[in-house]
């Protein structure tokens, strides 16, 4: 059995991974998708198992989280084993600002928004320690003898910091730079990899005949089939590519561009004002019906990959 399972979505990929991490040089084992569920694994039968051996499961708060359809099935199972939190088997770890809804409510969770690393890292591992939480040192005595200025225990953050404080800057102002491009086009394969890699077992499972392949050729390049009947209906191939528009994500339809470079649309780094997303250089004619539901003049990370999933499924609507 292992002591942990991180249940995240592809968006807090960077906060699932730096928490795994901590964990294991605390000397706990640790399973996590990114690490754990390697290329031809079945990502639903992977994250069942990893939740069963797990004595316990950190889920990863965030906006993204809670609105995922694939996170729910991972922490439904450590709750319903301890509904009541007697043994703390579902662990929330807040890392953005969300609103836990239902069942999630009534659970306490660690909250590591807005601290430095050395005081996250503390916070996490004292969080997931089963002991009390009881001081090293007396606290400071309360009454009328205390210093009227007693320092302020949470993070110190000067008011030139304080978002309160801070002038209005106009978005020209803050172009991104090339290097902030490049590791936002890697993120942002990473997440339309991810989303495939977790959606394809979901529309398995959902009916009949369906079945699934997800195809891993490298870091920068997968295939995705779905067979219906045994019969092949539907395949895409995604990679990231530095021809011919600079870098670039790929997108090709249909069996017949599997082996090839030829592509239906390419998505690469819009910049507005510093605020980058994805937009669609083919946009004038390639998308269909599912281009007319997105901005393809400025996609984020999770539209891009909606928008390349039904540009794939959208064949068995036909």
């Amino acid at each position: 059995m292992t002591d942990l399972f991180i249940s995240y979505n592809s968006a807090d990929k960077d906060w699932a991974e730096w928490m795994a991490f901590v964990l294991e040089e605390s000397g706990l084992t640790v399973v996590i998708q990114a690490w754990d569920f390697r290329p031809g694994s079945n990502f639903v039968l992977e994250m069942q198992a990893a939740a069963d051996r797990a004595a316990r499961t950190i889920m990863v708060l965030s906006p993204d989280y809670l609105k995922s359809q694939f996170a729910a099935p991972e922490w439904a199972a450590a709750f319903s084993a301890d509904p009541q939190g007697l043994g703390q088997k579902l662990v929330p770890v807040m890392v953005r600002s969300c609103e836990p809804t239902g069942l999630l409510k009534s659970l306490v969770h660690i909250d590591l928004r807005n601290l430095t690393e050395e005081d996250a890292r503390q916070t996490l591992l004292d969080g997931l320690n089963p002991k009390r939480s009881k001081p090293a040192r007396r606290p400071a005595f309360p009454g009328v003898d205390v210093s009227p200025h007693k320092p302020f225990p949470g993070q110190s953050i000067s008011p030139a910091a304080s978002t309160a404080h801070q002038p209005y800057i106009p978005k020209g102002l803050k172009a991104a730079s090339d290097a902030d491009k490049r590791r936002y086009m890697r993120r942002a394969f990473d997440t339309i990899s991810s989303y495939f890699r977790e959606a394809l077992p979901v529309l398995a499972a959902r009916g009949g005949a369906i079945d699934v392949d997800f195809d891993s050729e490298s870091a920068t390049d997968f295939r995705a089939e779905i067979f219906m009947g045994g019969k092949s209906v539907a395949a895409c191939r995604v990679w990231r590519s530095d021809e011919p528009y600079g870098d670039g994500i790929c997108f090709a339809e249909g069996r017949q561009h599997l082996g090839r470079n030829s592509y239906n649309e390419i998505l690469s780094v819009a910049d507005e004002g510093g605020e980058l997303g994805l937009a669609s250089m083919m946009s004038g004619f390639a998308g269909g019906r599912t281009a007319k539901d997105f901005n393809m003049k400025h996609l984020t990370e999770d539209q891009a990959a909606e928008y390349l999933w039904r540009r794939l499924v959208e064949r068995l609507e036909r």
